[in-house]
């Protein structure tokens, strides 16, 4: 009942099935029941001998019929199958792989609802499944997978906007926050981290009285969020001092050039003569007062008042409270007193009644500086630890500069940056102890980040991490490194940085995905264009959940990099339903295309489309109307150039 015909030409993988005259129909009537017959998608059961191998149905297509005698028409033709080979059954399990080929003239049969099953239960016995969907051609057969299978790896997510592939990523991590969140051991041993470009999977603070509040993936007694803003009042990430001393990341941060501002950087922060000064309050006016008395007392004609001046204005713009209105006071008696003679090449101080002291004169300027400086209240303890290091860097600019070991014009413009992007530095990072990832699950939200620091800060907390589970951490802790969108931080292509720091991201990130499965850390990465992210991280990835595609280029990057995506399943990514996807990888026997569940409400991402026609129904419909959006304002009258909205 179950035969469907025989094999007639076997090329590699790929075989050809003559089907029965009498099995051409669309489905078959057995023991009351009706069965769906042989289609493209379907799955086959080749016989040879006491093997059985499993194929599935690529195509199909009328062939010329072989013999002389014809009864009817419809003998003239053959219908053929295009079947390749996906794995064979064994030891009453399906096993994916093609160890022996089948022969010329072997049966072929439909699958009994048991070899169904078995081809698409994919859990092991030592294993816990999660249900993750169901299958999208027969809506009874759930889809699940195993915990270590899927998790244990590396997966893309992959998708055009609105396909579904925010949700489908929140999923996956409710189920097994869901599933675990309340083992002791869970909670120790396991860290999730989400990067989240757009504060999809942050909590909303919108609901009402009486209404539940949204904790999107899970609920807030295992999940710590930072939302970040450079632009106002946010989070800050807590960051060890060595993370945030890291030579490489402020090279980043200030975009210094390879060879003259990067060996600069790293001398200054390897420096632990500058970090003994910043903490000690009266060690740090001696030791400004040294370099002002340095400068005076040099004969170099290069060195201009501006520069001392300048000196004094980036050591008050970094102690920031930490000083009195004193040294406001001295920068301006500098300001206005100290002069340069040219003739004589040398500086001199002119105070209000006329009196002049030469820098030949060491006892004055000893009194001009040191004895000025020492009357000067400096508290060291309420220095920030971003302002610390950047104090340091200064000491180190404006040392060598005097000292006439480093050119002005080259290093001088990293100075201006520093002074810049110091305020939004300070606004997501803080030097503390405390722990970044405190609960099993971490969102740190980017929303409200500038572009500068949109690259930076991915990179700084999956580097220091990683680093930490290289060097000391157990191998039975579990970290997870999840990349929404991650086409902003792993892309090829960037137009706005240097190729230096572009290799250096990149090359950091494939470190972790080709060597971090060692250590112990794996990493999620979700993306619109999976063409954008380097290809040796994509080529890396286990487990692939591939939404709609549409671009070519998108859709070739993923046929390079998932080699076991049959040519049904491949040409189904331009057409897939929002929801649905194709599952395939190392924790599936045979892709799949998958329905994904539903999330409860609470828990979903906040990536919801929105509605026009609701908002712009009539108001007799809808009933009265709101305020107006605060981005938005109409103008009375637009004609009226008075008045330009």
């Amino acid at each position: 009942m179950f035969r469907v015909g025989e094999v007639i030409a076997v090329h590699g993988r790929t075989v050809k099935v003559r089907v029965d005259k009498a099995k051409n129909g669309s489905h078959l009537l057995y023991r009351g029941e009706l069965l769906r017959n042989v289609s493209v998608g379907g799955y086959l059961k080749l016989s040879k001998g006491f093997s059985e191998l499993i194929g599935r149905v690529d195509g199909e297509e009328i062939a010329a019929a072989i013999g002389q005698d014809y009864q009817s028409q419809r003998d003239r033709v053959d219908r053929v199958l295009t079947v390749s080979l996906v794995g064979l059954v064994q030891d009453g399990r399906f096993r994916r792989g093609v160890r022996e080929l089948p022969l010329v003239g072997n049966e072929c049969f439909l699958l009994t609802e048991a070899e169904f099953n078995q081809i698409h239960s994919f859990v092991s016995a030592d294993d816990v499944p999660l249900t993750l969907g169901r299958l999208a051609a027969e809506v009874e057969q759930q889809v699940k997978v195993g915990t270590n299978a899927l998790f244990a790896s590396h997966v893309g997510i992959f998708g055009n906007t609105g396909s579904g592939k925010s949700y489908t990523l929140a999923k996956i991590y409710h189920e097994l926050l869901a599933h675990y969140g309340s083992s002791l051991a869970f909670r120790a041993h396991a860290r999730v981290v989400l990067i989240d470009f757009n504060g999809e999977y942050v909590n909303e603070s919108t609901a009402g009285p009486g209404e539940p509040s949204s904790s999107v993936i899970a609920d807030n007694d295992i999940k710590k969020q930072y939302i970040l803003s450079t632009r106002g009042r946010g989070d800050r990430l807590p960051l060890p001092k060595a993370a945030i001393e890291d030579p490489v990341i402020w090279q980043v941060l200030l975009d210094a050039t390879e060879k003259t501002q990067a060996p600069f950087l790293a001398r200054a922060l390897r420096n632990r003569f500058w970090e003994r000064q910043v903490t000690d309050s009266d060690r740090l006016a001696k030791v400004i007062a040294s370099i002002i008395h340095r400068a005076i007392r040099s004969s170099d004609a290069t060195i201009e008042r501006t520069m001392i001046v300048q000196f004094l204005e980036e050591i008050r713009s970094c102690l920031s409270n930490s000083a009195s209105e004193d040294l406001d006071e001295y920068i301006d008696d500098l300001r206005a007193h100290l002069h340069y003679h040219s003739q004589a090449r040398n500086w001199y101080y002119e105070d209000e009644r006329g009196n002049r002291t030469y820098s030949d004169d060491e006892d004055g300027i000893n009194d001009l500086t040191y004895g000025r400086l020492d009357s000067i209240d400096i508290d060291t303890d309420l220095l920030d630890g971003i302002d610390q290091i950047r104090l340091r860097i200064v000491l180190q600019f404006y040392d060598d500069v005097f000292k006439g070991f480093a050119n002005r014009e080259h290093i001088g413009p990293i100075i201006k940056r520093l002074e810049n992007r110091s305020p939004s530095i300070k606004r997501v990072l803080e030097v503390s102890d405390e722990p970044l990832l405190p609960r099993p699950l971490t969102v740190i939200s980017l929303r409200g980040v500038n572009l500068d620091m949109r690259k930076v800060i991915p990179l700084l907390i999956c580097r220091h991490l990683y680093d930490e589970k290289k060097v000391g951490a157990s191998q039975a802790g579990f970290l997870n490194i999840v990349i929404d969108e991650a086409h902003n931080i792993l892309s090829r292509v960037s137009a706005r940085e240097s190729e230096a720091w572009k290799d250096y991201r990149l090359e950091t990130f494939e470190e972790i995905i080709k060597e971090g499965r060692k250590f112990g850390v794996f990493m999620t990465i979700a993306s619109q264009r999976p063409h954008d992210i380097s290809e040796t991280i994509i080529s890396q990835l286990h487990n692939y959940f591939l939404h709609r595609l549409v671009n070519n280029l998108d859709i070739q990057a993923v046929e390079r990099a998932v080699s076991y995506l049959d040519r049904v399943s491949f040409e189904s990514l331009p057409i897939l339903p929002t929801g649905s996807c194709v599952l395939s990888g190392v924790s599936t026997q045979v892709p799949l295309i998958v329905d994904i569940d539903p999330l409860p409400a609470s828990y979903e991402p906040n990536n919801r489309t929105l509605t026009l026609t609701d908002r712009w129904l009539p108001f007799d419909q809808q009933g009265p109307p709101g305020p107006p959006d605060p981005w938005y304002v109409a103008d009375d009258d637009p004609f009226d150039d008075d008045h330009d909205p």
